[in-house]
């Protein structure tokens, strides 16, 4: 470690936890502190002392800064300075650009430390790209110290992350000591501090490093000694502490202060000067930086306020006439969107032009910045001459949030609104859907009641497109579609919310067991979904999706795979989470689990950041599936407690069958046959099995008549099974009937019916020809191959029995692989007892890396495959290599094939 610095006290142990964080990073465990404390409480101070005691370090740092908020990958570009990031790319894309960077700085061996101070003032995309790539983080030398101030963690993404990772270490700073201010005053030079004086000045400022050292430099030790008998400052004076030094300074010093508080927290000495109307600025600068007010940056071209407490008392003591007249002037020399900042700020009242002007600008970035879209919109609203000017302009800005998935701040900007309306009323429906508000059905059906049909036809639509999706969720297929009639109805055919209702419509269709009629709906995309306009990737996404739901998998596959590689190069689209969870949904049911796995935790993570329960609830349900069927139980159990607490906060029949899928998957992999009635019960009790139990898009009820019948409740299970048979599509699903055909077969066997059980079986075996899902052929071997035990037949119970055996294994499904081998040992069959995973002794990481490795892709491009960084690739094969005692890509390939 480094000298300490003079005034930095107090924050030893603080220092020893870095240390100790960054010693587990540099053995390639990723660390992840998260440092909080109230304003003032010396967070910089703490970062910039520990980063000045490393020596051997890559050390990335950022900070946000109030003023730029709306600044698009700010945080991002100070990180990686000089990349190119347009405004509008998806934060995903960014971040996997960040874990990039991250790999190529750990050459040599060397541990990156990356640093993000002010967490609260990040601008939202750079702070989306930068969760992505923390999550991402497997086994890395990466060191990540985050810092940001005590309630300012406003993203739920990030509050998730940070109060459920463990690679969490979390540091809240609280208030120096008595004999740390006793230090402190020795460090200063001042003298000896009493401990009377000491323990009365902690008292008063709550030991906040800031406030403790502005009085100590303003009153000195005799100062504060005396005033201890008429009372110090409190804290909140502080304001009046830094304006005494302010005052103090000659006049030209005190108006470039002035101006430099108008400029920002950072601004260049040209520009201060030029705001400030002052013919030099030297002088003015040297007694600034004297008055420990501001420092000046690596280049001494740009200076900065010494803390952001500082700036803000200077820029509160401005007159408004005088903050008006200096913004006017800033608005003179800066450019671009802080131009319409500064104009917005120096306006007297009312301003159609600016207003006009700040609108247009919310117009031209729309598609790629949604904060500063909105934040236009906000500020043009303020300027607006009426109030019907400023109604509509506070609903654009909720449009463009609410189509970014910001759904705090649009609700934060609909309170605003004044006037009620039908518009209103859409958008604030359309904000309950995405939440699974109950409210959501009120306001929008008030929306269509109130809306004029002849000159609000788009609001009309709108509000009817909502009102499809809402009755889908809710589990009204019938009443969605009625609603998709007219939603269609009012729009224009081949305008874009003329392909958002029919969109809605084949998700209505699919709901109601009529998903070729749902893809007809979609008829107008191209076959192929390279050909797919960007513009219409929603609807893609559905395609997709009820590809999936008729057991077209490649189909599926290809949809949702090119939506969802647009959405890592940036797209943005309405869907992104149901594009992700159906994706791993249908790589599940295809049988290539590791792909199923690693976009159910992309979902996962979209999710969080979107506050979408619905989207939460499919995603985690996707991991506990996987998990579940690989008897990963702890892990599988965290995800399905997580997907029924999503449920819950949207308790729609489509969340709670999201969750029911997870925890009748995990209960009955476990063989816990009451759980796994349990788990479905909640579905059950809503009377809305017609979607929460729909074959095709919900897979749990053939799992639960396998439970009635272990648990020997027969006739609950065959009718159980005639409400699966009556369900099943009219034109057919071939999965669905082979559920039932196993089930079938499974009950006849329980009731002594043999040549019932047989005919079942039989027929299973002839649909499993045309049903490309290899669970659901092990689990009809499995079950057949225990019939055939039973029966006495033991060369056709040992093949059935060892190709369940080899589907189960080459899934990694452990807990089928045992019962698999439990069954050949009654037989006199020895066979493994776990997957090639357990018998290669590499983990489930371990073994998705060797496996794509094996098919012939680089590291890069496995990494990208994977959504983590080549350092997570390279320490997978690597501790594969050892466990396996090879040497080569080429010995790997061959032991996997």
């Amino acid at each position: 470690m480094g000298d300490v610095r003079v005034d930095f006290v107090g924050r030893h142990s603080e220092l020893r936890i870095l240390g100790e964080r960054l010693a587990v990073a540099e053995m390639g465990h990723p660390q992840v502190v998260y440092v909080e404390g109230e304003a003032g409480a010396g967070k910089s101070t703490l970062l910039s002392q520990f980063l000045g005691s490393l020596s051997n370090a890559v050390i990335l740092q950022a900070a946000g800064d109030e003023a730029e908020t709306l600044l698009a990958y700010g945080i991002i570009d100070q990180l990686q300075p000089g990349t190119p990031t347009e405004p509008g790319t998806d934060p995903m894309a960014v971040g996997a650009g960040l874990l990039d960077l991250l790999d190529r700085q750990q050459t040599n061996g060397h541990v990156v430390v990356l640093v993000v101070d002010d967490l609260q003032w990040a601008d939202r995309p750079s702070s989306r790209a930068v969760l992505f790539a923390l999550r991402r983080l497997r086994a890395d030398k990466v060191l990540a110290v985050v810092s940001t101030r005590v309630g300012g963690l406003a993203d739920p993404g990030w509050t998730r992350f940070v109060g459920g990772d463990s690679r969490i270490t979390r540091l809240r700073l609280g208030g120096l000591s008595p004999d740390d201010l006793t230090d402190l005053a020795a460090a200063l030079g001042l003298g000896v501090l009493s401990r009377r004086a000491a323990t009365r000045l902690a008292a008063h400022t709550e030991g906040n490093a800031l406030y403790c050292r502005a009085l100590l430099d303003e009153f000195g030790i005799a100062g504060l000694s005396a005033a201890a008998d008429r009372g110090l400052p409190a804290p909140r004076e502080l304001s009046a502490v830094i304006l005494a030094r302010v005052a103090a300074l000659p006049g030209p010093a005190q108006s470039f202060l002035a101006a430099a508080s108008v400029l920002g927290q950072h601004s260049s000495i040209s520009a201060i000067t030029s705001v400030a109307r002052l013919p030099g600025s030297q002088d003015e600068v040297d007694a600034a930086v004297a008055a420990g007010l501001v420092t000046e940056g690596s280049t001494t071209l740009e200076l900065a306020f010494t803390h952001p407490l500082y700036r803000a008392a200077i820029y509160a003591d401005l007159s408004s006439g005088t903050r008006r007249q200096l913004h006017g002037r800033a608005a003179e020399v800066v450019a671009g969107r802080a131009r319409l900042a500064h104009r917005a700020a120096a306006a007297l009242g009312p301003d159609e032009a600016l207003a006009g002007e700040l609108e247009a600008s919310a117009r031209a970035t729309a598609a790629g910045d949604a904060d500063a879209s909105a934040w236009a919109l906000e500020q043009a609203a303020a300027l607006s001459r009426t109030a019907e000017d400023r109604e509509n302009r506070l609903l654009d800005a909720a449009v463009v949030l609410l189509n970014a998935a910001d759904t705090p701040a649009a609700a934060r900007v609909l309170a605003s609104c004044q006037d009620s309306s039908a518009r209103r009323d859409a958008l604030t429906g359309l904000l309950g859907v995405f939440a699974g508000s109950p409210s959501a059905e009120g306001r929008l059906l008030a929306a269509w009641q109130a809306h004029d049909p002849e000159s609000e036809r788009e609001i009309g639509a709108r509000a009817a497109t909502s009102l499809t999706n809402w009755m889908v969720l809710s589990g009204r297929p019938e009443q969605a579609l009625a609603w998709a009639d007219r939603a269609i109805g009012g729009t224009a055919p081949g305008s874009a919310l003329w392909a958002m209702a029919r969109t809605a419509q084949a998700y209505a269709f699919a709901a109601a067991g009529r998903s070729p009629e749902g893809l007809a709906a979609l008829g107008f995309l191209p076959a192929s979904g390279n050909e797919v306009l960007l513009a219409e990737t929603d609807a893609l996404i559905m395609r997709g999706m009820l590809k999936l739901y008729v057991d077209d998998l490649p189909g599926a596959i290809a949809d949702l795979g090119v939506a969802a590689a647009r959405l890592r190069t940036g797209l943005p689209a309405t869907y992104p989470g149901p594009c992700l969870a159906h994706l791993s949904d249908a790589h599940f049911r295809r049988g290539d689990w590791d792909a199923a796995l690693t976009h159910a935790q992309l979902a996962t993570a979209l999710a969080q950041d979107t506050d979408r329960p619905l989207d939460l609830a499919r995603a985690h349900a996707r991991s506990a599936q996987v998990l579940a069927c690989r008897g990963q139980w702890s892990a599988a159990q965290a995800h399905a407690t997580a997907a029924r607490s999503a449920a819950e906060r949207s308790p729609q029949v489509v969340a709670m069958a999201a969750a029911a899928v997870a925890g009748v998957s995990l209960a009955s992999a476990r063989g816990d046959l009451a759980a796994v009635l349990a788990a479905a019960e909640p579905v059950r009790a809503t009377g809305l099995l017609g979607v929460g139990g729909r074959p095709g898009i919900f897979n749990w009820r053939g799992l639960e008549a396998d439970a009635l019948i272990g648990l020997g409740r027969l006739d609950d299970a065959a009718s159980a099974l005639s409400e699966l048979e009556d369900a099943i599509p009219a034109p057919g699903l071939p999965s669905a009937a082979l559920t039932v055909a196993r089930c079938r077969g499974k009950l006849a066997v329980a009731r002594g019916q043999a040549a019932g059980a047989e005919a079942a079986f039989t027929r299973g075996h002839l649909i499993a020809a045309g049903v490309p899902m290899p669970f659901e052929h092990a689990q009809l071997s499995l079950d057949d191959g225990r019939r055939l035990r039973a029966a006495g037949n033991r060369p056709a119970a040992v093949a059935q029995l060892e190709q369940a055996h080899q589907l189960f294994s080459d899934l990694g499904a452990d807990p089928y692989v045992r019962a698999c081998a439990e069954e050949l040992a009654a037989l006199e069959v020895i066979a493994a007892t776990g997957s090639p995973a357990a018998l290669l002794g590499l983990s489930r990481a371990e073994l998705a890396v060797a496996r794509l490795v094996a098919t012939g892709l680089t590291n890069r491009e496995v990494a990208s495959e994977l959504y983590v960084s080549v350092k997570t690739v390279e320490y997978h094969l690597r501790n594969s290599y050892i466990k396996l005692d090879i040497t080569s890509r080429q010995a790997l390939t061959a032991l996997l094939h």
